[in-house]
């Protein structure tokens, strides 16, 4: 195997490892972010537009603008690691696409091989030259004599010049042992010096990463090679399971769409990918424990139409086992209360939830699309009524330039009031997080807060937490907003939320209320002292 290796301005890149290393960095990226830097470093400096990058680098595969997208803002991020520098690495072309700006070099493994052993090899001091004894040093080489190589260096030659200049009348062998008595002090009170400088500098502990084993990160991945639907069922699924997740269990939860370096490393990851083998459609869920980095839990569900409904259960039910839930099959029942029970409606359904939770507007609307076509199946369905209710809402705080059917909105909200009175059953807390945002729009602030709490004892959503941040804002109380707002960017990390907390139901300025999320997502905004 051809190792491949670039120099990225002051990144190396190292394709076969998955990894980009930075002086005493050493980071490692996802392999469809190192396969889009390895694409645009090849091709320095050319444009390439979302289709071509899918089609040169997701190898033609189904997917949408937004995955590119959000690519591209994540190995942004990445390569900017947190510097405040206004470093440029992939650029944007204006209604062209997307090029690497940065100076890019091919390396070979030698001079990989070097780097790393530069970086990781620890700085030795020059070497001393040898002194002569006094009376073996003739007046010649007294006059000639370079200083002694020394870390300091610089600073001894020019006080030993400075001792020349002025050099007193007195015989040069006496003149010669007082100045090589007065450079071996300063040597040796340097010497001292650093050794203090670096023993105090190493006792002092730096932690950069602390492992909370309450919080439960849910990532999704995709045979990207060769099966069309393979992302948005993953990212489907991993939303469905989250959320289930946040029901059953006292973990907290976070959705993986951008990589951390430093900071609050989750203490359990589930990975839930769909892939293809021999022609069929496979649904993997993987549970890691990252404190001892080991894998507790893997198991492969065949994945057809028809199969549909016992995969999401019985997924369910065997993560809420290996997270020791109780009751686990019972629970499951609760979860997949008002889910779809037609395989057909149910597997739109799953697609759905991934592009209901994208920024692209034509994405979104296509996820609204297929709530309507579930709903010409099951017209009656509480739990696609009330996530078509809020992404009517959540659509328009995307895009301002969309009307809202009004009707629809009061026949959906009517429908939903109607099953919450005669229902006798589990209720999902979409419902009432749906009717919550409703009433806040209708200017019902007390209806409203209402169902939001009967949502938020029931679970934890970034929906719910952006709705708690508006109703605070519109108390006056700007704290509680700040915090509502962190709960939601906690949860789910990604631009889409960023725009939920600054547009839904009214416009919130993030600079001023929450400056710590304005800057996660405006990482080159500086504040003004």
């Amino acid at each position: 195997m051809v190792e491949v290796y670039f120099q990225i301005n002051d990144w190396v890149l190292s394709v076969d490892e998955n990894k980009l290393y930075r002086q005493d960095r050493e980071v490692s990226v996802e392999p469809r972010l190192i396969n889009l830097l390895h694409f645009l470093a090849e091709h320095s400096g050319q444009v390439y537009c979302r289709d071509e990058l899918i089609r040169y680098v997701w190898g033609g595969a189904i997917v949408t603008d937004q995955v590119v997208t959000q690519s591209v803002f994540e190995l942004r991020k990445i390569l900017r690691d947190g510097r405040e520098e206004n470093l440029h690495y992939v650029g944007t072309v204006p209604k062209r696409g997307y090029k690497l700006v940065a100076a890019v070099t091919p390396m070979t493994s030698e001079q990989f091989l070097q780097y790393r052993a530069s970086c990781c090899s620890a700085s030795l001091p020059a070497p001393t030259v040898p002194l002569k004894p006094e009376s073996l040093v003739t007046e010649e080489e007294l006059e000639v004599q370079e200083p002694i190589g020394f870390p300091a260096a610089p600073i001894t030659r020019a006080l030993y010049q400075k001792q020349k200049a002025t050099r007193s009348h007195k015989p040069k062998r006496l003149l010669s042992a007082w100045r090589l008595g007065v450079i071996n002090a300063i040597w040796i009170g340097i010497l001292v010096a650093a050794i203090g400088i670096f023993t105090y500098q190493q006792s002092e502990v730096s932690i950069i990463q602390v492992i909370d084993t309450h919080l439960i990160e849910f990532e999704f991945q995709d045979d990207i090679r060769s099966l069309g639907r393979s992302y948005e069922l993953a990212d489907g699924f991993a939303q469905k399971l989250m959320s289930d997740m946040t029901q059953v269990s006292g973990y907290r939860v976070m959705l993986h769409k951008t990589a951390f370096k430093t900071g609050i490393v989750p203490g359990k990851t589930v990975l839930v990918r769909v892939d293809e083998d021999d022609g069929r459609a496979y649904l993997e869920l993987e549970y890691r424990d990252n404190s001892s980095e080991k894998v507790l839990f893997s198991r492969q569900y065949a994945l057809a139409d028809k199969h549909l409904n016992s995969v999401l259960t019985q997924s369910s039910v065997d993560l809420m086992r290996v997270l020791n839930v109780a009751n686990p099959e019972q629970r499951a029942v609760t979860m997949m209360a008002g889910v779809p029970k037609d395989p057909k409606a149910l597997g739109l359904f799953i697609r759905a939830n991934h592009y209901l939770n994208v920024s692209d507007a034509k994405q979104f609307q296509h996820g609204i699309d297929l709530l309507k076509e579930i709903l010409k199946q099951e017209p009656n369905n509480a739990y696609v009524q009330s996530e078509l209710l809020a992404a009517y809402y959540v659509g328009r705080a995307l895009d301002d330039s969309s009307s809202l059917d009004q009707g629809a909105l009061v026949n959906l909200s009517v429908a939903l009031k109607q099953y919450l009175a005669t229902s006798t059953g589990p209720i999902q807390p979409r419902i009432y997080e749906a009717l919550a945002l409703h009433e806040t729009m209708q200017g019902d602030q007390e209806q409203a807060a209402a169902y939001l709490n009967q949502a938020l004892q029931l679970r934890d959503s970034v929906l719910a937490y952006v709705i708690k941040g508006k109703h605070a804002e519109l108390s006056g109380d700007v704290d509680s907003a700040s915090e509502a707002y962190s709960e939601a960017f906690y949860i789910d990390t990604s631009v889409e939320t960023y725009l939920l907390c600054e547009n839904l139901i009214f416009y919130s300025n993030l600079k001023q209320i929450d400056y710590a999320m304005y800057r996660a997502v405006h990482p080159s905004v500086v504040r003004l002292i």
